[in-house]
């Protein structure tokens, strides 16, 4: 059975992370994994906003 691998770049990484601070470092509530999980989702959706409307 194959495993699904991301690969981030340093980029994306540092993306994540200054999302994830942006919001406090995530919920108290959630795990970190969680609320890594989350500002990766976050990340991603901004990313696709600032191509369709040409930031970035």
């Amino acid at each position: 059975m194959a495993a699904n691998v991301i690969i981030k770049s340093d980029e994306r990484r540092r993306q994540e992370a200054d999302m994830l601070r942006a919001f406090g470092g995530g919920r108290p509530e959630n795990g970190e994994k969680v609320n890594r999980e989350y500002a990766e989702e976050i990340n991603a959706r901004m990313n696709d906003i600032y191509r369709k409307v040409g930031i970035r």
